[in-house]
């Protein structure tokens, strides 16, 4: 490692056409694992903020939903570090002495060959990638919304007073969806809380549990009393590792091993928690994932939260046992 590899024969380097026979490649490959150039490796004085992984945490959800490629994505935040720097400090000092001996030290044609073909072997070695700039510490705000609606204002669920009530929420299609993935039906939330209220307007039929229940009947009206708005969301929390996000597909079901159920409203910025029972698994019709960094007020923002508590894990079955 660190050391010009031998010649194959006396002056090589002086054969243009040495670069691309068969001992060139075997040269200019040696070269190139003796020094090797990493795109993306995590400085040890490296320090992300929560906000500023929240916003990338938003972007890898994004281009998740979007199709596009997380590494493009994440390139134009964090751009791979240049060949060049590893070639000029590197490379081409220890090159400078076996240049001088093949008459080559000023062939400005034939040390440009020499890089650009060390540059293309280094490039195929390097297994790299951007989530190699984060560490399993760098965490980020991740929510999981229980709703079917793309946009966040159509996924309200509102209440028929100024404040959150169980027995004052409006009946509607969001409340009966955020329910059953809450494990709950409407015919059990209105026996558990005494609301009367009519549906808004006329509820799908055949709506299911989605699940066992994952909070109690008791938490549930613990979070919609303490809500402290009029409409809010139903969701799951948790601040998970960068790197695990990054690794998520989201067309697939995702398992939160420890996640806590909230109320949060996004548009005022109001967010209240209660631990869910357990790991809680998650499909893509279920709702849609989100981070601090879509939120006018991240939860953190809003509550100035203890963020190691709530640090849990985000994973992912194989795709034959899905």
């Amino acid at each position: 490692m660190f050391t010009v590899p031998a010649l194959p024969a006396p002056n090589a380097l002086a054969d243009p056409a040495f670069l691309a026979s068969a001992a060139g490649e075997s040269w200019i490959g040696a070269l190139a694992e003796n020094f090797p150039h990493t795109r993306y490796w995590r400085d040890r004085s490296d320090c992300w903020s929560l906000k500023s992984l929240n916003a990338l945490a938003a972007k890898i959800i994004d281009a998740r939903y979007e199709g596009h490629e997380i590494d493009e994505v994440m390139e134009a935040e964090f751009p791979p570090a240049e060949f060049g720097q590893t070639w000029y400090h590197e490379v081409a000092p220890q090159l400078c002495s076996n240049l001088a001996e093949a008459g080559l030290d000023d062939d400005d044609d034939a040390i440009d060959a020499i890089r650009y073909a060390w540059e293309d072997h280094a490039a195929e070695r390097d297994d790299s990638s951007v989530a190699d700039l984060f560490a399993s510490y760098d965490r980020c705000e991740l929510l999981f919304r229980f709703s079917a609606e793309r946009w966040l204002d159509d996924a309200l669920i509102f209440s028929h007073r100024p404040w959150s009530e169980t027995s004052e929420l409006a009946i509607t299609a969001n409340l009966q969806f955020a329910l059953n993935n809450l494990g709950y039906t409407i015919g059990e939330f209105r026996k558990a809380s005494g609301n009367r209220h009519p549906a808004h307007s006329a509820l799908p039929r055949n709506a299911r549990r989605r699940r066992a229940p994952i909070i109690s009947h008791e938490q549930l009206a613990e979070i919609i009393d303490n809500a402290c708005s009029t409409s809010f969301l139903f969701c799951l929390y948790a601040i998970v590792p960068i790197p695990e996000l990054i690794a998520l597909d989201l067309s697939r079901p995702v398992t939160f091993e420890k996640c806590w159920v909230a109320t949060m409203d996004p548009i005022n910025g109001t967010f209240f928690d209660v631990p869910a029972n357990g790991p809680v698994t998650v499909k893509p019709e279920d709702g849609r994932f989100l981070s601090g960094g879509h939120l006018c007020w991240s939860p953190e923002n809003i509550c100035c939260l203890h963020t190691p508590y709530y640090h849990a894990e985000v994973t992912q079955a194989a795709r034959e046992n899905c």
